[in-house]
């Protein structure tokens, strides 16, 4: 059971004003996660360094840029960073498209909501391979019109990163616009998640082994300022008003202290 008053929780669900003030949230707070890692601050000149070794063949450049992975505080705890800031822009794509965050609960569907699940033995959930709207869980629950009931069909925690990467249905919520450009940030995120957890994860040896490439850090870093913090920007820009309400929305039924404020 997920509860709409507590915006750890449910109340991204409440209206779509408290839809929009949390997925803006999502965007704008995760972006500090982003471009606080150092491997993001370090890309111009590992590109450089980078371009000299393996391209125009300059073995000083080799140790310079061996020097520079090796001053960094913790390239793996960058991976995990970057890994988490997409994760969260998936989930506020999907918020904005009106589509649930949330993992339904496997047994409160088969008993009370069998249109929620899949295959004869009815142990597989439909929202592991297609995304459930937000209207679709209101309607099944028979919320009506602004309401703060809990929904029975949703938990606390959140779609992992597995479906909302590897699952086509999923991506093509997030794809819509730039088709190559989300092509190639889908693979590289896939093996950026696949080896996050590999001890040496960012060095020399790693990138010219053919694992994850100095250009597509640069790749990543251009996609989030050309296209995700736009979108934060973009929503704050045309939507203020309505980011104001949402704020003052959950303000109206939240402690104090878990609510962000609004800064337009």
């Amino acid at each position: 059971m997920l509860r709409l008053t507590r915006i750890g929780e449910g109340a991204c669900y409440v209206s779509d004003t408290t839809n929009l003030y949390i997925a803006w949230s999502m965007l704008c707070y995760s972006s500090n996660l982003f471009w606080g890692c150092e491997t993001i601050k370090e890309l111009d000149q590992a590109r450089s360094l980078s371009d000299r070794f393996f391209e125009q063949h300059e073995p000083a450049a080799f140790s310079e840029l061996v020097e520079l992975f090796q001053g960094m505080e913790s390239s793996v705890l960058d991976a995990v960073r970057i890994v988490i800031y997409f994760e969260n822009y998936f989930k506020a794509r999907l918020l904005l498209e009106r589509y649930v965050i949330h993992q339904m609960d496997l047994n409160v569907c088969r008993e009370h909501y069998p249109q929620f699940v899949m295959g004869k033995a009815r142990q597989r959930l439909l929202q592991k391979t297609t995304p459930i709207s937000i209207d679709e869980v209101k309607r099944a629950e028979k919320h009506e019109g602004y309401s703060v009931e809990p929904l029975r069909t949703l938990t606390k925690r959140t779609i992992g990163m597995g479906i909302l990467l590897g699952k086509p249905r999923y991506r093509a919520i997030y794809s819509r616009d730039r088709a190559s450009d989300d092509r190639k940030m889908f693979s590289v995120l896939q093996k950026l998640n696949e080896t996050r957890n590999t001890l040496h994860f960012l060095n020399v040896e790693y990138i010219a082994s053919g694992g994850i490439a100095v250009d597509d850090f640069v790749f990543l870093r251009d996609y989030v300022s050309g296209h995700v913090d736009a979108l934060a920007d973009r929503i704050r820009n045309e939507s203020e008003s309505k980011l104001e309400i949402g704020e003052k929305e959950i303000h109206s039924f939240l402690p104090d202290s878990e609510v962000v404020a609004f800064d337009g």
